[in-house]
């Protein structure tokens, strides 16, 4: 694949685009391939944005339009309930063994933006298990709840990534 190459996302699901992803890399180049896609899903809005959260406001839209944009889609369709949850998916495709794929997830509510650390929707999701922001937290600790760190862990304990070094 080239550089800038758009790689396929045609799932409905984070586990469908990373197995996709991974499966594309690893037959064009012939080598192991890990992929992910993650977002964050309101409970409220039925788990919208889900794995469109990068996405849904069109090309042009940067993180900040995105996340004031999905406040304004809470206050206005579920005044009630900004429960959300932030959600990773990682695909791993090795030839000649089946893709591996797991997924890590953690629960917070959408806030007033605050922080300018960390990226996407991190200024309003503001994590259970922390107590603060994810713009707010500190990079370790961010990364010991946060979904991409749970979904790599996961990877790790599936034993899918000990031969990589054997051929």
């Amino acid at each position: 694949m080239g550089t800038g190459a758009a790689l396929p996302e045609p799932g409905t699901t984070y586990e469908e685009n990373a197995r996709a992803k991974a499966e594309a890399v690893c037959e064009q180049c012939g080598r192991p391939a890990l992929a992910d896609d993650s977002g964050i899903e309101v409970l409220g809005l039925g788990g919208w944005p889900g794995p469109e959260s990068a996405r849904w406001m069109g090309e042009g839209a940067s993180d900040r339009d995105r996340l004031l944009g999905l406040l304004d889609e809470v206050r206005r369709r579920s005044p009630g309930d900004a429960r959300a949850r932030y959600v990773a998916a990682l695909a791993i495709a090795r030839p000649g063994h089946a893709t591996v794929v797991v997924r890590g997830q953690c629960d917070g509510v959408l806030v007033s933006p605050r922080g300018d650390g960390g990226f996407g929707y991190d200024p309003v999701f503001l994590s259970d298990e922390l107590g603060v922001r994810f713009g707010e937290a500190a990079a370790q600790d961010k990364d010991a709840v946060s979904h991409r760190g749970r979904a790599v862990r996961a990877l790790v304990a599936s034993g899918a990534l000990e031969d990589l070094g054997r051929g």
